[in-house]
């Protein structure tokens, strides 16, 4: 087992500034095991989106002529990928932060909870400096990646992240109790990437589809992410963040309840 930073239950310390040097900790050993200390996996975590963007563009280059006047096919493409692999890689990756993390909870100041904080805040420093990135390089290629409602962007960005925090939680809770279920979870994100409006508008779906499109929550909230950025982006009158808001409050309630009924089995370490 790999060896925990010690003195965490020092007398002088309170219980708030033992749980931040825990999750502290924690990330610290979250960003070794991602990267291994390689440069060469952090360049890969970067140009993993990116190579992404450019594959899509060229299979699905034709939707191109399905954008309206002003909004550049490789921002749309990317405005869809990168809020879409945030919300995928908290609920999956937190999903397995528990079990991976099960040898430290012989210590006593760790709980099962830190692991999924400190595992979040990874995907979100990684995640979030991709998007920065990936926008800066659209910008730099002449393109407009500048969103005209930048605070509405961080308010629904923000949902997004709690709705895959919140789907995380319920599904580490629920592996644990049923580890094959993760693989049907798995499985489960390849038609959701397809039904979440990332590869093509909305709009440009049949209008008897649309209605059975829009129970998907990821849908609405990468579909106001664009509006963010494009004013002249038609959202559909369905597009709604109380929407979205309603499902994720459920989860999060639904995760926090597991936690708090199954958290003296998550601590057990064998």
């Amino acid at each position: 087992m790999q060896q925990f930073p010690q003195g965490l239950g020092c007398a002088k310390r309170t219980p708030w500034q033992i749980q931040r040097a825990v999750v502290f900790a924690l990330f610290q050993r979250e960003l070794k095991t991602r990267f291994g200390g390689r440069w060469l996996g952090m360049l890969w975590v970067v140009f993993e989106p990116l190579a992404h963007v450019l594959v899509m563009l060229a299979v699905f280059g034709f939707m191109r002529h399905t954008m309206p006047s002003g909004i550049d096919y490789p921002v749309f493409l990317a405005t869809g990928l990168l809020p879409f692999f945030i919300f995928k890689n908290l609920s999956l990756r937190l999903m397995g932060a528990i079990e991976s993390n099960r040898g430290l909870f012989s210590y006593r100041q760790v709980k099962p909870m830190d692991t999924l904080v400190s595992r979040a805040l990874l995907e979100l420093c990684i995640y979030g400096t991709v998007y920065v990135l990936t926008l800066l390089l659209l910008g730099w290629l002449g393109l407009r990646f500048i969103p005209t409602r930048p605070l509405e962007l961080l308010a629904v960005s923000a949902l997004l992240v709690l709705l895959g925090m919140s789907l995380g939680l319920v599904f580490a809770v629920a592996t644990h109790a049923m580890p094959r279920l993760g693989t049907f979870i798995q499985l489960a994100f390849m038609p959701l990437y397809f039904v979440s409006g990332v590869l093509f508008p909305v709009h440009a779906v049949p209008a008897d589809l649309r209605p059975w499109l829009l129970w998907n929550p990821v849908l609405h909230l990468i579909e106001l992410s664009r509006g963010c950025f494009f004013p002249q982006y038609h959202v559909l009158p369905g597009i709604s963040a109380w929407f979205a808001a309603g499902v994720t409050l459920p989860c999060a309630l639904l995760g926090l309840s597991l936690y708090r009924v199954r958290r003296e089995r998550l601590l057990a370490t064998s």
